[in-house]
């Protein structure tokens, strides 16, 4: 069963809400609306490099704001200095915190990004002209 697709029918929590039960059958391979979304996202995911920011992306998407954050910080922090992600990294963090309406956050993270992307376009531009 490994790799299998399930199609997902229901979700509730039980009567004192400590486990969750889960109705789903296993769909099979000629299901046609099935079909074309597993092909959009083979496409999507596999055409480009897969990262943890690509995994807090996902998570960003699937309404998991906080999980999204844990991983573009993780990512962030095994990053060296000058690597050209951290620019964007500190814009879709600034921008995940704008979404979750904690403005004054997404503002520090925003001023992070300008403030790295005028120093390593400094020190970039400066090795052109040499």
């Amino acid at each position: 069963m490994l790799g299998s697709i399930f199609h997902l029918k229901n979700v509730r929590s039980s009567s004192n809400g400590q486990v969750w039960i889960v109705r789903m059958t296993l769909c099979s391979d000629d299901e046609l609306d099935l079909k074309q979304v597993i092909i959009d996202m083979k496409d999507h995911f596999l055409s480009r490099e897969i990262n943890l920011r690509t995994l807090a992306k996902l998570l960003w998407e699937m309404g998991k704001p906080d999980l999204a954050e844990k991983y573009f910080i993780r990512l962030l922090e095994q990053l060296p200095l000058q690597d050209p992600l951290l620019g964007d990294l500190y814009h879709d963090l600034g921008r995940l915190a704008s979404h979750v309406g904690n403005l004054d956050k997404s503002m520090e993270w925003h001023k992070k990004a300008s403030a790295w992307e005028k120093q390593n376009q400094s020190s970039t531009t400066v090795g052109k002209f040499i």
